[in-house]
């Protein structure tokens, strides 16, 4: 199994809570004035959290199988195909033995 894998597995997951708790929100938003304030407050709530805890992971979340730094943001938002660790320079589309 490659690095590249393991990390694409954390990353679609986490970009999935993400978009879960974004789209939580704009349906919220849109639907405000239908509902009663008690059901949305506690809605809202745990839609901004599910987004904002989905945001921290993608920060922090994120690591190097071999140093165990956190690569966060620089994989998956980088401008190119990021193929190599920022820090210990491991190549991610390797094949590794485990």
């Amino acid at each position: 199994m490659r690095p590249r894998d393991k990390i694409n597995k954390r990353k679609n997951f986490y970009l999935t809570l993400v978009a879960i708790g974004f789209a939580a929100m704009t349906v919220l938003a849109f639907i405000e004035k239908y509902m009663s304030a008690t059901i949305f407050k506690p809605l809202i709530y745990c839609a901004i959290a599910l987004f904002g805890i989905g945001n921290i992971l993608l920060y922090i979340g994120i690591r190097c199988p071999k140093c165990n730094s956190i690569i966060g943001y620089a994989i998956v938002f980088s401008a190119g195909k990021a193929d190599q660790c920022p820090r210990c320079r491991v190549m991610l589309d390797e094949d590794i033995l485990e």
